[in-house]
């Protein structure tokens, strides 16, 4: 694929899936959107096409994934571009390096500005178990509810809102945290997610304001960002 040509010095590559996620990316100011998540990792040939189409000199890209960040890293050899991969680990975190671009600094001094934002926000995830099986030694059943703190599971229940509730109480901490955005993915309803905010708002009050987003991502019911 031929390289659009640049028409303006900074673009962005957002790695996601769900409908309201990638509008979201898109909104946020990402060029392109390369479908993928914890489930379908992009190969590094769809980013370097998202990235050979994003009219800019410097093209950062967001894996907003961990499994992701390899891949990304071995688009930069293979085009003229300059490529910058931002080491966002998750969905939050990318979407609060986006919220903080600054096109009035170098693209060094603009890469470290949303890096530094990323690193500010912890990120909760809601999932099932594909399996039985013991995970970061605790003993899951198939099916069952799993609640992840930054990559860790630290809850297993039987139902969704509970699972979602513990794992943001774990990760609000009163008087440094105020902004909870919880996104609810194809196996949520809106109703679910505004009863997880309803029980969230009873028990911080007025040190907590809750945001909810139908990304409509697979494999999470909940993805909730905390900063």
């Amino acid at each position: 694929m031929k390289a659009v040509e640049p028409t303006k010095p900074f673009g962005y590559v957002a790695v996601a899936s769900g409908e309201g996620l990638c509008e979201l990316f898109t909104e946020l100011g990402a060029d392109q959107i390369v479908s993928g998540g914890q489930t379908m990792n992009p190969s590094t040939h769809d980013l370097l096409n998202a990235v050979l189409a994003t009219p800019a000199e410097h093209v950062y890209i967001l894996p907003n994934n961990k499994n992701i960040i390899m891949a990304a890293e071995q688009v930069d050899p293979l085009t003229d571009r300059d490529v910058r991969v931002l080491h966002t680990k998750t969905i939050p975190q990318g979407i609060a390096a986006l919220l903080n671009v600054d096109d009035t600094l170098s693209a060094e001094e603009n890469h470290l500005a949303m890096m530094k934002a990323a690193e500010k926000v912890s990120t909760g995830l809601v999932t099932f178990a594909a399996r039985d099986s013991s995970i970061d030694g605790q003993s899951v059943k198939e099916g069952q509810i799993l609640g992840m703190e930054n990559g860790k599971i630290t809850t297993v229940e039987s139902n969704v809102i509970q699972a979602a509730y513990k794992v943001t109480k774990h990760l609000f901490k009163r008087g440094t945290s105020s902004l909870v955005t919880l996104i609810y993915g194809n196996g949520t309803t809106e109703e679910e997610a505004e009863e997880l905010a309803s029980l969230l708002t009873a028990k911080f009050g007025s040190d907590i304001e809750v945001s909810v987003i139908n990304g409509g991502q697979p494999v999470y019911y909940f993805i909730i960002s905390v900063e």
